[in-house]
């Protein structure tokens, strides 16, 4: 049987890899708390627990932020393998649980109270800068140096690229436009039904145009190297704030089926990808590479340069407005620990915050 201490360092070991949400983390706290309260799972019994645990997991998350997990059922179940929390490990944890009354659900939002307000934290810095002030490699070093959210600068970073983008291509009052032309109409004729359906065209309709935009494709489980942004005008993005190896690199685009992709990454990664590209065929379907300090550049432009008054609040607001959708804050934190007690427990030396 593992050690009180081994269990909770897996356990630490889970919370320091979990994204702000922290998802597996709670949905071990509400499987000790079922255990310990409705007593109607066995912890050495994987399959009493592994499903149930995504809905009482879900009802929490949705309460405290608003949102529940949309990633794989495979990537969802991975939290009780061998390398995370498996059930002999489990099983010390909630006798734990069941010996501090709690103690070991109400460490872990302790944690997710911690880690929210490390992320408030972020969002007021965004919140209070002015056009004058503001600094993007202070926003990005705040999620690079902190453990707390380190593993969600990912997406810190793609809300930062989708602010700048958006911004310009809104600016300059980009348009789409899709027509066929006359000689084609008897075509059109033909496949009308199909047409209206796949290109929105039709008998009498056949061209429209509409303003151009960016948009984000959502929220992707941590092993996802898919899609993070499209655009109406034919551009696939990725955004990549991870250190790359040449298989990684080659993977991104892979996964793409677009002939202009745009990769959004750290300036030694372009590198790898500009190596890679000139090696292989499919270097001729990325459209660009942008870097980091290319960021940092548009950014100071937007704000501090010739056109600062048409761009700067555009950008700031769809920077906070982006933060703020992506890292909801759990402001009812404090009535669900009073809720459950948790606050009323005694301090107990093992599962206290140090």
């Amino acid at each position: 049987m593992p050690t009180v201490q081994e269990a909770k360092e897996r356990l630490d070991s889970i919370v320091r890899k979990a994204r702000v949400d922290m998802y597996k983390p709670i949905q071990i706290a509400e499987v000790l708390r079922r255990s310990r309260i409705q007593k109607d799972i066995q912890i050495l019994k994987q399959d009493t627990y592994q499903n149930p645990s995504i809905h009482w997991r879900n009802k929490v998350t949705r309460r405290l932020i608003g949102k529940v997990s949309t990633s794989s059922a495979n990537y969802q179940h991975d939290i009780w393998n061998q390398k995370a929390m498996p059930p002999d490990l489990l099983a010390v944890l909630d006798h734990e649980n069941k010996r501090t009354n709690g103690g070991v659900e109400y460490y872990i939002y302790l944690r997710f109270s911690e880690r929210q307000n490390t992320v408030a934290s972020v969002i007021t810095f965004i919140e209070t800068s002015l056009p004058e002030n503001f600094d993007l490699s202070e926003l990005l070093i705040k999620f690079t140096s902190q453990s707390e959210i380190r593993r969600s600068v990912d997406k810190a970073y793609e809300i930062v690229v989708y602010s700048l983008f958006e911004t310009i291509v809104n600016a300059l009052e980009t348009t789409v436009k899709v027509s066929i032309p006359v000689k084609n109409t008897n075509l059109l004729a033909e496949f009308s039904d199909l047409t209206k359906v796949l290109l929105g065209l039709e008998l009498g309709s056949n061209s429209w145009e509409v303003p151009a935009h960016i948009y984000r494709v959502g929220v992707t489980n941590a092993a996802d190297r898919g899609l993070d942004m499209w655009a109406n005008f034919g551009a696939a993005i990725q955004v990549k704030h991870l250190t790359l190896n040449q298989e990684r690199a080659q993977s991104i685009t892979n996964q793409v089926e677009s002939d202009n992709v745009v990769i959004v990454c750290r300036d030694a990664d372009a590198r790898v990808i500009e190596t890679i590209a000139n090696q292989i065929s499919w270097g001729s379907r990325v459209r660009g590479i942008v870097k980091e300090s290319e960021l940092i550049d548009w950014y100071e432009r937007c704000l501090r340069g010739k056109f600062s008054k048409q761009l700067s609040k555009a950008l700031l607001e769809r920077l906070v407005y982006g933060f703020k959708s992506e890292f909801p804050q759990a402001s009812t934190i404090s009535d669900f620990l009073s809720e459950r007690n948790y606050s009323s427990l005694p301090i107990d030396e093992v599962w206290t915050l140090t």
